[in-house]
């Protein structure tokens, strides 16, 4: 009997080959697969035994994937035969799989890739060697599914044909049928194969809502025929005509209207929404107004017939300039040549339409807010996202927009700071100062919240600190002054943390603060900042998870040149609010040795700090034999 058969279960191992030759063999074949070197391949196995043989297949490269997983995804059918055939390679092995869209990486099995990347034979040769071919990946998503995505329609036919469970949902609900509305073909077979029209994904869509989204009108028809349920909302509230009327698809929305006649107040709608669409997406004033004329066409036909189930009632915002919905044929004359009002009307449609807390709504508004912030109309920009900021603040806690403000504030900072490095005199401090009361309010309310994500929570006071930064440099009345400091008394009371201990002090004296999720706001520290904190109340003792001190982290940092100024100001502050320059951290630094050597420490050490720092470092025991408050006194030294 052959000695390298993986039929053979009681092969006996020589044992001659070292865990090195093994690693060094497996980088060799590996290489081999790459090249396409069959022969080479088998020649390095030539003379081990079956242990050997799947010891070196099951080798990996610095992304974790075996030789069998890359010749797999190459499509090698030749070297995956070899591979399990003569290596007894482990055919559920996972390797990393990179998605070229997003640069995502996912672990998954050699069947899976094969799979994805079309390579059919090997699918087939994998499928007889016994692959599970409903295999999930790390995102539970199966060979088929993902298959289907990529329409490799032939390799989806032969992996159904082999028992492939086309209604398996992915983490994220997304089935085979969803993932197919790219191929009229495909969605036939699946439908034939029995897949489920109307199930939904974990956001409420359909696989008609997809269709829908990405303009497949072929697909919307076919999955209409075989009982698409177009009254199903997602879980913004979007059914079928409000998604084509969203996405701008005209053709598809005429073709619903037609077929399920809807209402004359969902027609209207929905060439409203269409027509804000074509000015924001598809930047097309014309065709907008030809949809938002017929629109008014039917809102006045409705108006006659029930004047109640016919008006519009969007009180005028001071937001959109005081704009109101054109209701008229008249009045959509009036704002055709005003640029600025079309601008305005779409806004408004999708706030009278979807409501506050739609997406679009939000997205509508940012969007907007941009494109003024492009041509330097600021204060139009910072309007627009005050509002949106405002609407994702007061959206209900229980809707999807609840905890997206953090995108808007991150744009409003960044772009406060732009405007002010530019020219300071162009923003207002009352700008500043409204969007720092919403940023105190949502720190109050979620401060001792469970269910707020850590980064999101840092992030937050972060972006705080540069908002009470560029209110103190821009307040310059005594009425100012007065309400930046109780916005910063109101922040210093939550006594908020970051998820490693760090309090708002701790964030306004290290220099790293300036940065914030990558994007660079102002520079820290700032001693208008550290004195306002300080005059709130900020504990200058309080230490983080490592156990550092306003004072450790400020002294840590050596700053350059032209900051050192303010770096001595700051650390001058800490000292005169009472900060204890002996505390020692978790790695038993003291900030005292830090220190500038302008500093006198003698004026900032009590003889009580110095019999503390004498017991820890000469190791006398304490704990029992003082009273608990000197004891704990004496840990922190």
């Amino acid at each position: 009997m052959d000695e390298s058969s993986c039929s053979t279960a009681s092969v006996r191992s020589r044992g001659d080959t070292s865990p090195e030759d093994i690693a060094r063999l497996s980088t060799e074949l590996l290489k081999s697969v790459r090249s396409d070197q069959l022969v080479r391949a088998k020649l390095l196995v030539k003379n081990l035994n079956r242990e050997e043989r799947m010891a070196v297949s099951r080798g990996t490269n610095d992304d974790g994937c075996s030789p069998l997983f890359i010749a797999a995804q190459l499509g090698r059918i030749s070297f995956v035969n070899f591979l399990l055939d003569e290596c007894c390679a482990d055919i559920e092995q996972q390797g990393m799989y990179e998605v070229a869209e997003d640069r995502s990486r996912h672990q998954v099995t050699p069947l899976w890739c094969a799979a994805v990347a079309d390579k059919l034979e090997v699918v087939r040769t994998l499928i007889r060697h016994g692959a599970e071919v409903n295999a999930l990946s790390d995102t539970q998503s199966t060979p088929v599914r993902s298959a289907c995505y990529m329409t490799n329609i032939d390799v989806v036919r032969y992996l159904v044909d082999n028992g492939a469970d086309i209604h398996q949902p992915n983490v994220n609900g997304g089935t085979c049928l969803i993932n197919s509305v790219q191929s009229v073909e495909l969605c036939q077979f699946l439908i034939e194969r029995g897949a489920a029209v109307n199930a939904v994904d974990n956001s409420g869509n359909l696989a008609l809502h997809y269709a829908i989204r990405e303009g497949r009108f072929d697909a919307v028809r076919l999955l209409l025929k075989h009982g698409s349920d177009t009254s199903i909302c997602n879980d913004f509230g979007d059914d079928a005509i409000q998604t084509a009327a969203l996405r701008g698809h005209a053709a598809i929305l005429e073709h619903l209207i037609e077929e399920l006649k809807p209402t004359a107040r969902r027609r209207s709608d929905a060439y409203s929404l269409i027509g804000a669409n074509f000015i924001d997406e598809k930047h097309d004033s014309d065709q907008a107004l030809s949809f938002w004329i017929k629109s008014a066409n039917i809102r006045m036909e409705q108006l006659a017939a029930d004047p109640v189930e016919g008006g519009v009632s969007l009180a005028p915002n001071p937001m959109y300039n005081y704009a109101v919905e054109a209701h008229d044929i008249d009045s959509l004359a009036d704002i055709a040549s005003d640029v600025d009002a079309i601008y305005m009307q779409a806004l408004v449609v999708r706030e009278r339409i979807l409501g506050p807390d739609h997406k679009d709504t939000i997205f509508g508004l940012m969007y907007r807010g941009a494109v003024y912030a492009d041509l330097h109309a600021y204060q139009r920009c910072i309007d627009l996202w005050k509002y949106a900021f405002w609407l994702r603040r007061t959206a209900p806690r229980s809707s999807l927009l609840a905890h997206e403000y953090l995108f808007t504030l991150q744009a409003l900072c960044k772009l406060f700071w732009e405007i002010f490095d530019e020219d300071a005199a162009n923003v207002r401090f009352v700008d500043v100062s409204d969007v720092l009361a919403m940023t105190v309010a949502e720190i109050n309310e979620t401060a001792s919240a469970s269910n707020v994500c850590p980064t999101e929570k840092t992030i937050l006071l972060q972006l705080s600190i540069h908002l009470v930064h560029l209110s103190c440099c821009l307040m310059s009345t005594e009425a100012e002054t007065s309400s930046v400091r109780e916005l910063v008394g109101t922040l210093v009371q939550t006594r908020s943390r970051t998820s490693d201990g760090r309090t708002l002090l701790h964030l306004a004296v290290n220099p790293a603060s300036s940065s914030v999720a990558e994007e660079r706001y102002s520079e820290l520290p700032s001693a208008a900042v550290v004195a306002c904190l300080l005059a709130a109340g900020a504990a200058v003792n309080d230490v983080d998870a490592s156990r550092n001190t306003p004072l450790h982290v400020a002294v840590s940092s050596r700053p350059e040149t032209s900051r050192k100024a303010t770096w001595l100001e700051v650390i001058d502050l800490l000292l005169h609010h009472g900060v204890h320059v002996d505390i020692a951290n978790a790695e038993r630094q003291i900030a005292s040795d830090m220190l500038p050597p302008t500093v006198n420490i003698l004026n900032h050490v009590s003889l009580k700090c110095l019999a503390a720092h004498t017991i820890r470092t000469r190791k006398l025991l304490y704990r029992g034999i003082i009273p608990n408050t000197l004891a704990d006194f004496v840990d922190m030294h």
